[in-house]
C-alpha cells in the first residue's frame, strides 16, 4: 500500500513538472509587470494585427502578428536563451502564441492575462498612442459646482484607448440623452484629469462614481451591459 501511495505521489510530482514547464506562464498585470522589469534580456512581444499594433502598444514590445503568413519565421528571431513575455487584445492569440513558442523550444514564456485591454484599465503605461486634442482638463472648483448643482452626477472616467469605454459609449450616450435634466453624465478623460483621478483613487478604468446630492454614493468598475448601465441611471432618482 505504501509503495502504491509512492509511485502516485511520485507520479503526481512528475505529471505537474511536466506541466508546468509545458505551458507558459499565465501573469496578471501587475505580476507580469513586476517580472518583465526584473527579467534581463527580456523580450517583450505583441501578437496582434499591425494595425491593432499602431493604435497603441506596451512600451518597447515588438509586433510579431500570430495570424501572420510568417510569424513562425520571425519567431527564429528571438533568442530561446532569454524570457518572453507575449500579449494580445484580451489573452486568446497570446494564449495560442505562447503555445507555439513553447513548441518551438522557448522555455522562458509569460502571457499576459486579459491582454491589452486588462493592461490599458489599469492604466499602465502604452505608446503609439496620438493625444487627444480635445481631452478637457476639469479642475476641482467646476467639479464642486456640477455636484452641487445636479441632484444626480455619474462621473464616467473613460480614455479612448480603453477598450470597454469605447464599446459602452453608445450605450452611456443613449441612456444620458433618455435622463436630461434627472440625471447628469460627466466624461472624464483619464489622461487629462489625473489630479481627479488620485483625489477619488480611481486606478482602473472604466469606473462610473455616482453622486447624489454631492455625496458619493456608488462607485462601478470595468464594463457595464446597457441594463447595468441603466441600473445606475435609475437608482438614485
Amino acid at each position: 500500500m505504501k509503495n502504491i501511495i509512492s509511485k502516485i505521489i511520485l507520479f503526481s510530482i512528475v505529471y505537474l513538472g511536466f506541466y508546468s514547464f509545458s505551458h507558459a506562464q499565465v501573469l496578471s498585470v501587475e505580476d507580469f509587470e513586476k517580472k518583465y522589469s526584473e527579467s534581463t534580456g527580456a523580450q517583450l512581444i505583441d501578437v496582434r494585427t499591425s494595425g491593432e499594433y499602431g493604435g497603441g502598444h506596451l512600451p518597447k514590445a515588438t509586433n510579431i502578428d500570430y495570424r501572420g503568413a510568417d510569424f513562425q519565421e520571425k519567431i527564429k528571431t528571438l533568442d530561446k536563451t532569454k524570457p518572453v513575455f507575449v500579449y494580445c487584445l484580451s489573452g486568446g492569440r497570446s494564449a495560442a502564441a505562447t503555445e507555439a513558442l513553447r513548441k518551438s523550444g522557448f522555455s522562458q514564456v509569460y502571457d499576459l492575462q486579459g491582454g491589452y485591454l486588462k493592461w490599458t484599465t489599469k492604466m499602465k503605461p502604452v505608446e503609439g498612442i496620438s493625444a487627444t486634442k480635445d481631452a478637457k482638463a476639469i479642475t476641482d472648483a467646476e467639479l464642486e459646482a456640477i455636484l452641487a448643482q445636479h441632484s444626480v452626477v455619474i462621473l464616467d472616467f473613460f480614455a479612448p484607448w480603453c477598450g470597454p469605454c469605447i464599446k459602452m459609449m453608445p450605450a452611456v450616450e443613449k441612456l444620458s440623452e433618455e435622463y436630461k435634466g434627472k440625471v447628469l453624465i460627466v466624461k472624464v478623460d483619464a489622461d487629462a484629469n489625473r489630479a481627479i483621478l488620485t483625489k477619488y483613487h480611481i486606478d482602473e478604468i472604466p469606473t462610473f462614481l455616482i453622486f447624489k446630492d454631492g455625496t458619493q454614493k456608488m462607485r462601478a468598475i470595468g464594463y457595464q451591459e446597457e441594463s447595468a448601465l441603466k441600473k445606475l441611471f435609475t437608482q438614485y432618482l
